[in-house]
């Protein structure tokens, strides 16, 4: 099998994780490279991208998420084959979890992951909510997000500094937000790999800001509400 990377995306409710899947997956789709979305959140399965996924196929994204909503939620949350298996698709492999402590710890029962070469897994942050709205407590935020179940394999390579408040964001709120989640990477000694800027705000940043890459998004996951 040629190298390919394996990108997790974990955070806090409303981090915008999800959002942070789809654009990545979006980016490597424009350069016609076999890409796989992989929805693997459980604790919010009301968010999921079912609804979307036939948009994200028609952007040459191939996506694996529930087929229909029975059992999830409260009812008792499934994973299927195709899920625990999802490491078999051809080309690289970008993978939504769920929040809290429990989201990384779906990772657990994706076969072989343990033995990914190039596994990356990296928190979302938004200092606009509350479980991480201070220096302290993304610090905090950080080892609890790692999971219940701990191993070697399961650390955060980076953080994405994406710190919006919806429609209402502007490029200040997106600065402070970074600048805030700086000063806590320097205390964790993670770097911050990206910077998220909703489409409508990209131009105003450019491709990059203070030398870390700014990810354009274009937001899909309101339409992913079932």
């Amino acid at each position: 099998m040629a190298e390919r990377f394996v990108e997790v995306y974990a955070g806090a409710y409303a981090s915008g994780k999800s959002e942070t899947a789809i654009n990545r997956a979006r980016q490597f789709s424009v350069l016609e490279k076999p890409i796989t979305l992989v929805d693997l959140d459980t604790v919010e399965p009301a968010y999921t991208l079912r609804p979307i996924a036939k948009e994200l196929e028609d952007m040459g994204i191939n996506v694996i998420t529930q087929p229909d909503n029975f059992g999830l939620g409260e009812a008792a949350s499934y994973v299927t084959p195709a899920q625990t298996n999802c490491l078999s698709a051809e080309g690289d492999i970008i993978i939504d979890v769920g929040y809290g402590a429990g989201g990384l710890d779906i990772l657990d029962i994706i076969n072989n992951i343990d033995k990914e070469k190039d596994l990356r897994i990296y928190l979302v942050v938004n200092t606009a909510k509350f479980e991480t709205s201070t220096v302290d407590n993304i610090v905090e935020y950080v080892t609890f997000a790692e999971g219940i179940e701990k191993r070697p394999w399961k650390k955060f390579l980076g953080v994405i500094s994406n710190t919006h408040l919806g429609d209402e964001t502007t490029k200040e709120d997106i600065i402070n937000g970074y600048n805030k989640l700086k000063k806590a990477c320097e205390i964790i000694n993670l770097p911050i790999r990206a910077i998220g800027a909703d489409e409508g705000l990209a131009g105003e940043f450019g491709l990059s800001y203070d030398g870390v890459d700014v990810w354009v998004y274009k937001r899909m996951m309101p339409k992913a509400f079932w």
